[in-house]
């Protein structure tokens, strides 16, 4: 009878195919077309993806700017800021979509806290606080 294969050494014969294939594709490639040919490749692939992201940037900038036509509050925004005062639309420009959202509907006014940066649990890096759709105050972890 057959001895079977122990956990560690299925697990190594998984490394070694997921490690072990793409290798040796890379030398046959290299073998078949040379390194320069795939350095070339390699480079615009990353030239590709550093236009692609520039591009993106640009877009989000002029639709920012669009909507809002103030160039310094368009700076802050680009760069993820976050200020008392600040209305809930430019929050959710400047940071996105928070995780989670806690809301307490009180007589005189509407008190929410945007919870961004999910660490598990019900632990966050950082809570805004949100009093009429405007920030007020945050509570951020290091």
């Amino acid at each position: 009878m057959a001895k079977r294969m122990t956990k560690a050494e299925t697990q190594g014969i998984a490394a070694l195919i997921v490690i072990g294939l793409p290798v040796y594709g890379v030398m046959k490639l290299e073998e078949s077309v040379g390194w320069g040919f795939i350095v070339a490749i390699v480079a615009f692939v990353i030239g590709l993806i550093i236009f692609f992201q520039a591009f993106q940037k640009k877009q989000r900038r002029d639709s920012l700017m669009a909507k809002y036509q103030d160039e310094n509050l368009v700076k802050a925004l680009m760069s993820r800021s976050f200020w008392q005062g600040q209305t809930a639309e430019q929050l959710v420009d400047s940071l996105g979509r928070p995780h989670s959202v806690d809301q307490k509907a009180l007589k005189t006014k509407k008190k929410e806290v945007w919870k961004y940066n999910h660490q598990g649990g019900n632990r966050y890096g950082l809570r805004i606080t949100l009093d009429n759709d405007q920030v007020v105050g945050w509570d951020q972890k290091t």
